[in-house]
């Protein structure tokens, strides 16, 4: 599906270009926290001087496992936020196409979808208002030169989607709204961008 693959690209395209941001965050986050980890120590050291060399040691090691520890999980926290923050720029992202781009991306999904296409399209009010007055004359005719049926229309129904639309035909839906879409491949696209995020 074209329009799936646009958008399975976009959010590969968001996390390679979050990823440098976070690892700044991180690197810069990591030396905060060492440099106050390496001060506590000092201090702690400090206390127990009456102590063996050993002793001191031994606490600093501790206390800077902890901290490594502590870094760690805030680290791989802020890398997980990042990936939620990959797919809603993704989703916000589309939803902000202009309206030629964004015709483009419902004619795609439209041709890939629809099956009998005698389907009806619904679709968000503030988008369906958008559309360009040739608009499903131009996904009949993709269909047809597509083998299939091109007799689809936008339904004058509407919902509560912010983008996308839901094929409606014999009583069955399709939901294929942005929100739908990445939810349904979200799955199968979070490991790369998992992957984008923790190769460092």
């Amino acid at each position: 599906m074209a329009g799936v693959e646009k958008i399975k690209e976009k959010i590969l395209q968001d996390a390679e270009l979050k990823v440098n941001e976070i690892l700044e965050k991180a690197r810069l986050q990591a030396k905060e926290v060492l440099e106050k980890a390496n001060q506590k120590a000092a201090v702690r050291a400090k206390e127990i001087s009456q102590k063996s060399a050993h002793d001191v040691s031994e606490k600093k090691r501790i206390i800077n496992s902890i901290v490594e520890l502590e870094m760690r999980k805030d680290i791989l926290a802020a890398k997980q936020q990042s990936i939620e923050e990959v797919f809603n720029k993704t989703l916000e992202r589309m939803n902000n196409l202009d309206n030629s781009n964004y015709e483009k991306m419902i004619l795609d999904m439209l041709v890939a979808s629809v099956e009998s296409g005698e389907e009806e399209v619904v679709m968000s009010g503030s988008r369906k208002s958008k559309l360009s007055a040739g608009f499903i004359g131009k996904v009949n005719k993709a269909l047809e030169a597509a083998g299939k049926k091109g007799n689809i229309k936008i339904s004058d129904e509407t919902r509560d989607i912010s983008g996308g639309f839901i094929l409606k035909s014999q009583g069955v839906e399709i939901n294929n709204s942005f929100e739908a879409v990445v939810r349904l491949y979200r799955d199968e696209i979070e490991p790369k961008v998992a992957e984008i995020f923790f190769r460092v």
